[in-house]
């Protein structure tokens, strides 16, 4: 079995993954984007092709196992005699070696270099925090002819202070006029495609949530499906005895509105009270 074994070890072998960490802003991951990085892997030595060797140059037979790739050891134990066949340490189990004067003196005979390198890594719409993007063959080079192995990308989403997110949905508050929750009004929010103007429904409660819907997250894999936005209503309400102010009622409010909110206001505070007690 250990003979089986080293021969299996003499043939290609795939290069080593690496691993990269990317933090990205909450935007990128929502829309995607595409980003340049810089990694230093072991890639296949120009000079010589992987070889080793310099030009017109010939591995020659390895003294240590005689070109047979394994070296055998022979140890006396309490059982009697011992022995273990293992891959040839100075061949790596090749059977053949280049002589000093023979190596690549740009690899220093190793047939492969470590050396940077950029690229740009394309990042979809919908990734979250702890997903990896696999970028195949961006790893370490083979040994003995085998392919190289790949890069996996480790994202790192930011925090908004402004969202949270959910899966696909995304949540956010706004603050109102207790005036605007009565009345109901149009209102600029902030979302993730940039402020939008809403109507905010007359009779609107604290609390109340309102969808925005496909202002969400992309679908990962079908970016053109989006989650919705949730914005949760605050509704600002005035401390202690409060007359209305003209600056206080909605701009958009008709003449007769005005007149009737003002009446309103005007019973209230002759009660000792406020408008604010109609929510």
């Amino acid at each position: 079995a250990a003979g089986r074994g080293s021969r299996r070890r003499q043939g290609p072998t795939q290069g080593e993954h690496l691993r990269l960490p990317l933090t990205i802003s909450f935007r990128e991951a929502v829309f995607g984007t595409t980003r340049e990085v810089q990694i230093r892997h072991r890639e296949i030595c120009s000079t010589c092709g992987g070889s080793g060797l310099k030009p017109g140059s010939r591995l020659s037979t390895c003294q240590t196992c005689g070109g047979q790739g394994q070296v055998r050891r022979t140890s006396r134990t309490p059982f009697g005699m011992i022995s273990q066949v293992s891959t040839c340490p100075t061949c790596g189990g090749r059977g053949k070696v280049a002589r000093p004067e023979d190596r690549c003196g740009a690899c220093q005979g190793q047939g492969a270099i470590q050396a940077p390198k950029k690229l740009r890594i394309t990042i979809p719409r919908g990734v979250e925090s702890d997903q990896q993007l696999r970028v195949a063959g961006e790893g370490n080079a083979g040994e003995r002819g085998g392919p190289a192995g790949d890069l996996f990308v480790e994202l790192q989403v930011e925090s908004d202070p402004r969202f949270q997110r959910e899966g696909v949905t995304i949540r956010s508050s706004t603050e109102v006029s207790y005036l605007q929750a009565i009345l109901g009004d149009t209102i600029t929010v902030t979302t993730v495609d940039g402020d939008q103007s809403i109507e905010l429904p007359a009779g609107t409660q604290p609390g109340e949530v309102l969808t925005l819907p496909g202002l969400g997250v992309p679908r990962l894999g079908n970016p053109v499906a989006r989650g919705d936005h949730l914005l949760t209503v605050k509704v600002r309400l005035p401390k202690g005895r409060f007359s209305l102010r003209e600056k206080d009622i909605p701009g958009g409010l008709s003449k007769e509105g005005r007149n009737l909110l003002k009446q309103l206001d005007k019973k209230a505070q002759a009660k000792g009270s406020m408008l604010g007690g109609l929510l």
